[in-house]
């Protein structure tokens, strides 16, 4: 079993001086900067274990992001507040995954939107025109208040409903959504998230020393050493879902304990994403495939024993201990502590960009999952991942393809 994740915080400081989207500097142990201060940081509050049944489990998995319903009052401007990554702590097998995009994220977007708001929107002053006209109409013609209550033809209707659906397939990054049907207001749920985890890696997360990753580095095996592409898979709102007490599982695990046997009196109750089952058995023709997880590795291997019971697709587990925990408690999965691991034939799916957020280039933000029986995306990410497989050179693929940087900026309509 992997060693747990300590961490210890030790108060440090920078000075900002540039604008409020200054890069937030995350520092390790190891660092030599001799500016102290004291951190005032938040850190976010526990949260209760998920993923079990009535009764107590020692399992610790990953939550889904829940930040984005937060609405705080962001000031102006505001100075980042310094992080950094340490291995000080002791996890407690009872302590939930703190996978939520930090505050920094939703100030930076509240401010961009501050700033548009500002701007002229030559848009609604027509429409208000144009609403303002009609409403003189009106007044001057009685019956077409009559007309404008009139219901609409279901040929009408069928019109409608065809444009929304092709206003959201021209829309410039529908591309990351894989599946061919998706609700429009799921897709916007999930740009939001997207930006967010952009905002927050390319902005304000900055990663530890090189001698604080080469003392976090494992050496992985392969099922198959003849593979020379590789691909780690997020476990929660990926490929399943930790159902809560009041939530019904389809699946309910015995505990698997440290020496590999089980506990009959605790259990984990799941949700298997469709498709699952054909998603890794195809892909391990491709890649050699790794779990990579903010969950403890108790519950992680109990979760990989039931979907690949004869160990023919995944060829090893990556946990909370190997993530690097910063300062405000978010865990970020650091590829380069992988020794002799090629990032150009290398990729990483999860539905939390903060995740990858050091190896965005590396990084598939795939749509989170919960209990959807008719959810498709892993068949037809799939196709994609098979693609990007006979490339020279994965990491340049993916960038080309998903143009993530672009999102950054975009300003999403809600």
């Amino acid at each position: 079993m992997d060693q747990l994740l300590n961490i210890k915080y030790s108060a440090r400081s920078l000075q900002f001086r540039s604008s409020p989207c200054s890069k937030q500097s995350f520092q390790s142990e190891d660092d030599m900067d001799t500016t102290l201060s004291f951190d005032f940081t938040p850190k976010p509050k526990p949260k209760p274990l998920q993923g079990l049944s009535s009764m107590a489990s020692p399992f610790d998995n990953e939550d889904s992001d829940k930040s984005s319903q937060k609405g705080e009052s962001v000031p102006k401007t505001f100075i980042p507040k310094l992080s950094r990554f340490s291995t000080q702590r002791v996890i407690t097998m009872n302590e939930g995954d703190k996978d939520e995009e930090p505050e920094v994220i939703e100030k930076e977007i509240k401010q961009s939107s501050n700033i548009q708001s500002q701007q002229p929107d030559e848009q609604n002053k027509t429409m208000e025109e144009q609403l303002r006209k009609i409403e003189e109409k009106i007044k001057v013609n009685p019956k077409l208040k009559q007309m404008k209550s009139k219901p609409m033809s279901m040929k009408s209707l069928k019109q409608v409903e065809q444009s929304k659906e092709d206003k959201l397939m021209e829309h410039p990054f529908r591309h990351l959504i894989f599946s061919p049907k998706v609700d429009e207001l799921v897709f916007e749920k999930h740009l939001i998230v997207t930006q967010r985890g952009l905002i927050y890696s390319r902005k304000c997360l900055k990663g530890p020393s090189e001698q604080f990753v080469e003392k976090k580095k494992v050496t992985l095996t392969k099922i198959n050493p003849n593979k020379v592409n590789t691909i780690f898979l997020d476990l929660d709102e990926t490929l399943i879902h930790a159902c809560h007490a009041r939530e019904t599982p389809s699946v309910k695990l015995k505990q698997q304990n440290e020496d590999g046997s089980e506990t009959d009196s605790m259990q984990v109750g799941i949700n298997v994403r469709p498709y699952t089952g054909y998603f890794l058995q195809e892909l391990a023709q491709y890649y050699t495939i790794y779990i990579y997880t903010a969950s403890s590795q108790q519950y992680a291997q109990t979760i990989v024993n039931y979907l690949d019971p004869l160990k023919q697709y995944i060829s090893g587990i990556l946990s909370r201990s190997n993530c690097m925990e910063t300062k405000n408690g978010f865990f970020i999965k650091d590829l380069r502590i992988i020794k002799d691991l090629d990032l150009d034939r290398t990729l990483i799916v999860d539905n939390l960009v903060h995740s990858f957020g050091l190896q965005v280039e590396n990084g598939i933000p795939i749509l989170e999952w919960h209990d959807n029986q008719g959810d498709s995306e892993l068949k037809y990410l799939l196709e994609y991942l098979i693609e990007a497989s006979e490339q020279p050179n994965l990491k340049d693929f993916n960038i080309t393809h998903l143009q993530l940087d672009n999102l950054i900026d975009y300003v999403i309509k809600q």
